[in-house]
């Protein structure tokens, strides 16, 4: 189950008469937008980490971290209302990705292709 929604919450829905299916969907491609804009900025910081992580000679797996990350985010997802389980493994294939991350360069800026002449 994706979220516990109640009958009445479903029937507010339906009954609403401001909502129409296109701006249901415009909504849910600015969330769209805002996980995309949450997933950056969350590469960007385990980027961080693992440039700290190379300096400090540590491994980029930290099974016990990882843990506690997959943990608090079960926790959370049962405060919001959504399936736990769903968390869990999304939380789980962001991680992986991210360890390959961790040791990656970052992306130049947007709009930054030209390679710099040297000394300039």
């Amino acid at each position: 189950m994706w979220m516990d929604t109640s009958v009445s919450d479903v029937g507010r829905l339906q009954d609403s008469d401001t909502d129409s299916i296109e701006g249901i969907r415009e909504s849910i491609v600015e969330c769209d937008r805002e996980l995309i804009d949450i997933l950056r900025r969350r590469v960007d910081l385990v980027r961080r980490i693992g440039a700290l992580k190379a300096r400090q000679g540590l491994p980029v797996t930290d099974p016990q971290q990882e843990a506690t990350v997959v943990r608090r985010a079960a926790e959370l997802a049962r405060a919001a209302g959504l399936d736990e389980e769903l968390i869990r493994n999304l939380l789980w294939q962001i991680m992986s990705a991210a360890r390959n991350q961790q040791y990656s360069p970052p992306d130049p800026p947007s709009g930054d292709t030209k390679e710099k002449a040297p000394g300039g």
